[in-house]
């Protein structure tokens, strides 16, 4: 008896990765608080303790302050980053492959529309990229942080359905 294979691959859209790191830079943001706390304690106590004049004492606490103001704003980019990739990731159907072509995101085309199906390295934060480039030269983009697939999996079915035509191109990763 002879197997037969679906219809087409339905790849959902996975925000478990974005949340998790919106957690952790949260984590990250009150640690760098609770830092900035202890070294505004820890350099007044220093000064009363060694009873440094003024502007030895200020500017000990203006370095201890900035060194931690420091650590502090970059976790508070980081936390807005995660914040806005989470709020970017849709619901639903983000990738569907079939004998008719390819739909990512919305955007349906036809296997003859498609040039070139590949990853590149994303943008700070958002790891690799699904890349559709069709033969007009528009390309339509999808982090890999956002599917609920592996790399492979698309590769396999991007190859099944159309005929080993295309495939998912991994060499601008440079890996």
């Amino acid at each position: 008896m002879m197997g037969h294979m679906s219809e087409e691959l339905t790849v959902g859209f996975n925000p478990m990765p974005a949340a998790e790191r919106v957690a952790y830079y949260s984590g990250l943001v009150r640690s760098r608080l609770i830092w900035l706390v202890v070294a505004v304690g820890l350099c007044a106590a220093i000064w009363v303790w060694q009873r440094l004049d003024l502007a030895r004492g200020m500017q000990l606490l203006l370095i201890g302050l900035a060194y931690s103001a420091i650590w502090l704003a970059a976790s508070l980019v980081g936390l807005a980053n995660s914040r806005r990739l989470l709020k970017s990731i849709g619901q639903g159907t983000a990738v569907r492959v079939g004998p008719w072509g390819i739909d990512l995101a919305g955007a349906v085309l036809a296997w003859p529309d498609v040039a070139l199906v590949s990853t590149t390295r994303g943008r700070f934060g958002s790891g690799p990229r699904l890349d559709v480039r069709t033969v007009q030269g528009q390309v339509r983009r999808l982090p890999f942080m956002y599917l609920d697939t592996m790399p492979g999996t698309i590769d396999a079915a991007v190859r099944a359905y159309s005929r080993g035509t295309k495939w998912l191109d991994t060499s601008r990763l440079g890996n």
